[in-house]
């Protein structure tokens, strides 16, 4: 039954880990009710408190495709308004409609039924291919886009083999987002050595219901590569995503750093601009990699130095606080 007894403890292994926590949370809503939610997600804080650095089971990236199973709510979410809208548009069938607005909400019940009903069918079957069919998974696919030759690329258990060992020794944890020196593991995996963009999005958008003013803050991190295409990551602080991008300035010195308003501007050059860009990127990059080599195997020297360490969380808040400061 899948069980862990490494090192004198009992640790479940997905997914009966899963599977007794939804038992518990089942047993436990008929005596609390919904705090049985709260109870499980302090229990998980509490096991991610006492284990802040721990590798998870099956490594980072089996970790994330797993995740998704949390994403069924929204599977939850869209039944019941397809649930609601459906209720409303079947009982219309049978009354007579008077008025246009009879007639109105009759069928804007029916479109709703029709997009909630896709939108739940297309969340479930997504979440539960990535958490149980990882080969297929989109961080599997985004993976295999990086490779020189992507249809010949190692099966899924290599792929994330690779860019764990990369997380694992070189990782440096923003909220969501993992930099190591070779690969940035978000929603999507991005390999550094292809990057050439990134664009941070921090903004408020506001809309007005019913008269109501409601504001969402939207964080996200969007990466472009040499291919032009951009892999985003949603992240939860805005602290944090300064501090990624400032990461990303470190291991990618040559991307191209701007606000996410002129992404738009940064995909659409013409093809000759892009090309001359992937030049003088490449020269530069070349130029950086010759000082690097030179400093640390130094001419005449039969004792090549020690290579640098990297930067550390610390070093990097304070490289970012240096930069607010001159802003």
């Amino acid at each position: 039954m899948g069980m862990d007894q490494g090192g004198g403890k009992f640790q479940l292994k997905w997914p009966w880990n899963w599977l007794v926590c939804g038992i518990f949370v089942a047993a436990a809503w008929y005596f609390i009710g919904i705090f049985s939610l709260l109870l499980a997600a302090l229990f998980l804080w509490w096991q991610k408190k006492r284990h802040p650095d721990a590798v998870p089971q099956g490594g980072y990236c089996l970790d994330r495709t797993r995740k998704r199973l949390a994403r069924l709510l929204w599977s939850v979410l869209y039944l019941l308004l397809a649930a609601g809208c459906g209720v409303v548009f079947f009982m219309g069938f049978g009354e007579e409609k008077t008025e246009i607005s009879d007639w109105a909400v009759w069928i804007v019940s029916g479109g709703g039924f029709l997009l909630f009903s896709g939108c739940c069918l297309y969340e479930t079957y997504t979440d539960l291919r990535d958490a149980f069919f990882p080969a297929k998974s989109r961080l599997a696919r985004s993976i295999r886009a990086q490779l020189p030759y992507p249809d010949e690329a190692p099966p899924v258990e290599e792929l994330f083999a690779m860019v764990d060992r990369d997380i694992e020794a070189n990782g440096q944890w923003f909220d969501r987002v993992a930099i190591g020196k070779e690969w940035v593991l978000g929603d999507e995996v991005t390999a550094i050595s292809r990057i050439r963009g990134v664009f941070p999005r921090d903004e408020i958008k506001v809309r007005y219901v019913n008269g109501r003013r409601q504001s969402a803050r939207v964080i996200e991190l969007h990466i472009v590569d040499d291919r032009r295409q951009v892999q985003v990551t949603g992240l939860r602080s805005p602290s944090e995503l300064q501090m990624a991008v400032t990461c990303l300035r470190l291991r990618a010195p040559e991307a191209h750093f701007d606000d996410h308003s002129h992404i738009t501007r940064f995909l659409d050059r013409p093809e000759e601009d892009w090309q001359a860009m992937e030049r003088d990127y490449c020269r530069r990059r070349d130029r950086r990699l010759a000082r690097e080599e030179e400093r640390e195997h130094p001419r005449g020297s039969y004792t090549p130095a020690q290579p640098q360490s990297g930067v550390t969380r610390q070093d990097i808040g304070k490289i970012w606080e240096e930069t607010r400061k001159k802003e």
